[in-house]
């Protein structure tokens, strides 16, 4: 009996994985990143280190105050870039990147380039480009959300 409800459990787990994550697969990454599942892709350097991720996370409230709000306590910092982006920095984490909100057959995204490194102007240098290369792969714009 035992067997069977791990085997359904299992089962249950995969389809719901499934659901979730069937809308993440309509975009396109830069050429350089490498698809890890789940809406995550990641660029590698010539050691095999993952040095940048794209993160494509559906748009909750919860997640979009949690990007946008600064969070001195734990070192998030974020502010304002250009063309409706974001730019953060998380010393906590040792990472620096860029962010914005699209929307995609009525339903929204947040689209998050994250480097490695709190080399801030090469990090968001690296990122905004990508973000903008993401944007025009998947002929998206970010939203005006504030």
């Amino acid at each position: 009996m035992f067997k069977k409800i791990f085997v359904i459990s299992i089962i249950s787990l995969v389809m719901i994985s499934a659901a979730f994550a069937a809308d993440l697969g309509i975009f396109s990454a830069p050429n350089s990143f490498e698809d890890l599942g789940d809406g995550v892709y990641a660029l590698y350097d010539s050691s095999g280190n993952a040095e940048e991720i794209l993160s494509v996370v559906e748009h909750n409230e919860h997640d979009w105050q949690d990007y946008t709000s600064n969070d001195t306590h734990n070192n998030y910092t974020v502010f304002k870039g250009e063309n409706n982006t974001y730019n953060y920095t998380d010393a906590s984490q040792d990472e620096s990147g860029s962010f914005e909100l699209i929307e995609v057959n009525g339903t929204k995204y947040i689209i998050d380039f994250t480097k490695t490194g709190m080399d801030r102007q090469n990090g968001f240098t690296a990122t905004y480009k990508n973000l903008m290369e993401f944007n025009k792969l998947n002929n998206v714009t970010p939203l005006n959300e504030e």
